[in-house]
């Protein structure tokens, strides 16, 4: 079982994060989900990273990047 898994326009996983993230980019809006272990031991998913649009508060502008 992949450790990633990008929801977008369709859902693929991934073993490396930054493959996850290369294909989020080019799959305008996504979430990456990261599979880690519940509090049962059972697998559960975590979103860890969205790419999306967003209010930059440092630049004052709206933006479309990882957060």
């Amino acid at each position: 079982m992949k450790r990633y898994m990008v929801d977008a326009r369709r859902s693929v996983s991934f073993d490396a994060l930054e493959e996850a993230k290369i294909f989020a980019q080019n799959n305008f809006p996504a979430v990456i989900l990261e599979r880690r272990v519940g509090p049962d031991g059972r697998p559960i998913w975590v979103e860890v990273l969205r790419f999306d649009w967003h209010w930059n508060a440092e630049r004052g502008e709206p933006a479309i990047e990882f957060w």
